[in-house]
C-alpha cells in the first residue's frame, strides 16, 4: 500500500488532488492518503514537520499547501506571504527526504485561480 501525504488538502488544488485519487478507478493500486489540517500540523514549525515526517513516514508528499489569501492580501502584505510559503516548502521538503520519502510533488504558485466562465 503507497502512504501519500497531501499538504494543503483542504485548498483548491489539494482538494481536487485529493479527490482524484479517492477515486477508485484512478487507482492502479492501494493508496493510504494522509491528511493534517492546520491545526493539527503547522507546516511553519520544523520540529512539527519532523516529527510528523518521522512518524508517519509517507512514501510521496504532495504539497499543496500555502499561505493564501487572494489578490489584495498578496499586494498588502507580500513580505508575509512568501516567509510563510518558504517556510512550508523549506520545512516539508527537507523533512520529507529526511525521512526517506521517494517521490514529492511541489506545486508552488503565490496566487491560483480557477477558470472563469
Amino acid at each position: 500500500m503507497k502512504r501519500i501525504y497531501i499538504a494543503g488538502h483542504r485548498g483548491m488544488v489539494g482538494s481536487a488532488i485529493l479527490r482524484s485519487l479517492e477515486d477508485p478507478r484512478a487507482a492502479g493500486e492501494a493508496l493510504e492518503l494522509i491528511t493534517r489540517t492546520h491545526a493539527e500540523l503547522d507546516l511553519t514549525d520544523q520540529a512539527a514537520v519532523r516529527a510528523f515526517m518521522q512518524e508517519v513516514r509517507p512514501d510521496v508528499v504532495i504539497l499543496a499547501a500555502a499561505r493564501v489569501g487572494g489578490t489584495h492580501a498578496n499586494n498588502t502584505y507580500p513580505a508575509d506571504f512568501i516567509y510563510d510559503n518558504l517556510m512550508i516548502e523549506a520545512n516539508v521538503i527537507h523533512q520529507a527526504f529526511q525521512a526517506g520519502v521517494q517521490r514529492l510533488l511541489n506545486l508552488g504558485s503565490s496566487c491560483s485561480r480557477p477558470t472563469l466562465g
